[in-house]
């Protein structure tokens, strides 16, 4: 079957091979998201062998019909384009302050069909008269929901600009957030010291950064709701068959995971598989010891441990990990790493700074105490994702 880009095939066009190939070029689409190469490769070849312009076919069928789907859920400007260099220049902190004096009002909608002839009427679509209430009450309101519910909070602050300013523009929701967050860090200078370095109570802090908000934007933390993980992609060469005319060897993506999730008590869950997300992150529970395989064909493998460390983050934002019975029994591992931001994503982003272990010391061991340096050249950054199920 030909398709170009000017006929946009019908449902009634589409042949059998025609659906098989969108499904392998779909899950060839999902694997490269996920980091898989390898398996992205293999699917995109198997697309391409039963329809070799499956991209174009995917793009003049599929995604004009997931467009509409979303665009009937979520309504039509969900695919509209936003230019980010235009938004970077927002002064969003103002705009908000601007809506002080904004409340909610009826927004008219056409009655009936509309025609040469006819002009079509408008109507006011009611407001509920909760609306109305005081802005103390929504506040009140608003502030419950930052601790109960972030999420809940957050998607009522962008329902309205009434409620952009109120949830968003005022300070004492900007505190309650901070003091949420910051009383849940285990500050490395606060170890083993009577006197804190970094004191609890965050109005002692605050002025150091001119307000709440400024400190939750500028202040690093670790997130608890969710999980840390690095995907890393590498290639490995293998070796020509005995017979092979091929002047090159073969050479396979190798990809591999690391996840990290932290709790509030100072104890971080590291795991290293070359399993996905979808197969790890629900395992990553305290009382969980080892990552199970899906597959049942491979349940005689051994699965992945779950390690069990400790963590502690400084007040730059220097995160160290410790895990002192690690993959190898004699050797206490330690990890740098450092709070970054990923584009919009505050704090959601841990660099790497160096990772290192050190012998522990048993009796009659010359080597106590000796530092392993490893590489992190080809280490990736740990990039957080938020996860409904976790609970701190």
């Amino acid at each position: 079957m030909s398709t170009t880009a000017a006929s946009k095939p019908q449902v009634n066009d589409l042949t059998h091979l025609d659906y098989e190939a969108i499904h392998y070029f779909e899950k060839a689409i999902e694997k490269e998201a996920q980091g898989l190469m390898s398996d992205a490769v293999e699917n995109y070849r198997k697309a391409f062998k039963l329809n070799e312009r499956v991209d174009t076919l995917y793009r003049s069928w599929k995604v004009p019909t997931t467009i509409k789907k979303l665009t009937n859920e979520r309504g039509k400007n969900v695919m509209t384009r936003v230019d980010e260099k235009v938004v970077a220049k927002i002064n969003v902190k103002s705009l908000i302050a601007s809506f002080e004096h904004i409340d909610a009002e009826a927004q008219c909608q056409s009655e009936g069909p509309k025609d040469k002839s006819d002009v079509a009427s408008s109507v006011a679509v009611s407001v509920s008269p909760l609306v109305r209430l005081p802005n103390d009450i929504w506040l009140y309101i608003l502030e419950i929901l930052v601790i109960s519910s972030p999420e809940s909070w957050f998607q009522m602050a962008i329902t309205c600009k009434k409620f952009a300013y109120l949830g968003l523009g005022t300070s004492s929701i900007w505190r309650i957030l901070c003091q949420l967050v910051y009383s849940k860090q285990v500050y490395e200078e606060n170890q083993g010291r009577f006197e804190l370095a970094i004191p609890l109570d965050q109005t002692e802090i605050v002025p150091q950064y001119g307000g709440w908000r400024n400190m939750l934007l500028q202040r690093p933390f670790v997130k608890f709701h969710g999980c840390y993980i690095s995907v890393v992609n590498y290639y490995s060469e293998g070796a020509r068959g005995e017979s092979s005319l091929s002047w090159t060897n073969p050479v396979r993506t190798i990809t591999y995971y690391r996840y990290l999730r932290f709790y509030p008590d100072g104890t971080v869950l590291k795991v290293l598989s070359i399993m996905p997300p979808n197969q790890v992150v629900s395992h990553l529970q305290r009382d969980s010891r080892t990552i199970p395989y899906e597959d049942k064909s491979e349940k005689e493998k051994e699965s992945h441990k779950i390690y069990r460390g400790k963590w502690t983050i400084s007040s730059t934002g220097e995160v160290h990990i410790r895990i002192d019975n690690g993959s190898v029994s004699y050797l206490i591992f330690h990890y740098y790493l450092h709070v970054k931001s990923a584009g919009i994503h505050k704090h959601g982003k841990l660099n790497w700074n160096k990772y290192f272990a050190v012998r522990k010391e048993t009796p009659d061991d010359d080597r106590s105490g000796e530092m392993l340096d490893y590489s992190i050249r080809n280490e990736k950054p740990f990039k957080f994702s938020r996860v409904k199920s976790y609970t701190v």
